[in-house]
């Protein structure tokens, strides 16, 4: 078992530095990792606590406390480490996903398709496409393959594991590419979305069997690929159907308490690839306003889906991203997931912030001791290193 997170120091402090690169935009944040503009990773955020919370479905109103939460809102966060944090987890709760990629994938995504499947048995009665999606036989083979990889950390036999591990890849893998022809198909949004969570966690669980094989590179390629047919089919959606031909339309009042100022210019930037920010609320100042033939204050229902739907799918994109970076880092250190969640299993609670740990990379942190602002002491606990343990 590994003793330290190489190159990064578990700590209850971050230097103020780091909170001016996430105010200026140099440092990005995606998901449980913050990155600088050189694509480097400066900060891993890992939740630590239950990942039941992030188990959101794709039809589940979300609280208005996390309404609009993204990179646009930093800066509010200030130099508080916990509003920081708090933005983190957020976008975990938003995108349906956990922060950090680890062999506890295999449980949740487990999880995730039992919540999933509930909310789909709910709607299938008006929905024939729904009725027909829960009778693929894909989705039994892929549920029965996440319940023999769950438990996984109960095999001893390191062969039976393996040889489980590639079975599991093997079905995944071959459903996932059933799930991505049907992706790449026009749908309507409550079609969409029941296909695009499938092919998401058919991708993160392919991509951890890769990991724990030892195939590093291999699984963050796979990802990577995965994100980009993911991108191409979710940007659709949300240019088309969210965007549309207004996009204009949000700036009138009843679109105030659904959608904040900087949701709408980072699902624009999203639809369109691009990263003008706030620069998008002036271009739609200048487009011509249509009459709006709506009397009353209020979004029809379908709409306020499609606007929940792109939500979730903006933050989603961020936190793959994470999960691409992370199995880069993993893939430097030959590393498997596993591992890595086994040294997450030793931290004491007492390292947590905002149920969450934080790791900051070493260089930034020598860098700027003396620029270190404490969240509560002057304190900061370092990881334990080889023949010493951790003060």
């Amino acid at each position: 078992m590994i003793s330290e997170l190489a190159g990064f120091t578990l700590t209850r402090t971050i230097p103020d530095s780091v909170f001016a690169g996430v105010l200026s935009g140099s440092y990005k944040l995606f998901g449980g990792v913050v990155r600088n503009d050189a694509g480097q990773i400066v900060a891993h955020l890992v939740n630590a606590g239950n990942s039941a919370n992030t188990l959101s479905t794709f039809l589940s109103p979300l609280n208005t406390a996390f309404s609009g939460l993204n990179t646009y809102q930093l800066y509010r966060v200030g130099s508080d480490i916990n509003q920081l944090l708090g933005l983190a987890q957020a976008s975990m709760v938003i995108s349906g996903l956990t922060l950090a990629v680890s062999s506890a994938g295999f449980l949740f995504l487990s999880n995730k398709i039992n919540k999933i499947d509930k909310k789909l048995e709910e709607i299938a009665v008006d929905i024939k496409s729904i009725r027909r999606f829960l009778e693929l036989q894909e989705r039994a083979r892929l549920i029965s393959a996440l319940k023999v990889i769950r438990e996984l950390n109960l095999i001893e036999d390191v062969s039976t594991k393996t040889q489980m591990l590639i079975n599991s890849r093997q079905t995944l893998g071959e459903i996932h590419e059933k799930y991505k022809a049907l992706l790449i198909e026009d749908k309507y949004v409550k079609e969409l979305m029941p296909i695009e969570e499938y092919f998401t966690i058919t991708a993160i669980g392919y991509s951890l069997c890769s990991a724990e094989l030892g195939m590093y590179e291999q699984a963050t390629n796979d990802l990577l690929e995965s994100q980009s047919t993911w991108r191409t089919a979710t940007k659709s959606f949300v240019g088309e159907e969210v965007i549309g031909k207004n996009p204009q339309r949000f700036l009138a009042k009843k679109y105030v308490s659904h959608i904040k100022s900087e949701e709408i210019a980072s699902w624009m930037d999203f639809a369109e690839g691009s990263d003008m920010g706030f620069d998008r609320l002036d271009q739609l100042r200048d487009m011509s306003q249509k009459i709006d033939i709506n009397i009353f204050n209020s979004i029809h229902k379908e709409e306020a889906i499609t606007i929940d739907v792109a939500r979730k799918l903006v933050q989603r994109d961020r936190v793959l991203q994470g999960y691409v970076d992370q199995y880069g880092y993993y893939s430097s250190l030959k590393k498997k997931p596993s591992e890595i969640q086994q040294y997450f299993d030793t931290l004491s609670r007492d390292d947590r912030l905002n149920e969450c740990y934080v790791f900051l990379s070493n260089p930034k942190l020598a860098l700027n001791k003396s620029l270190v602002r404490t969240q509560t002491t002057p304190r900061f606990v370092c990881t334990a290193q080889p023949g010493r343990s951790a003060k």
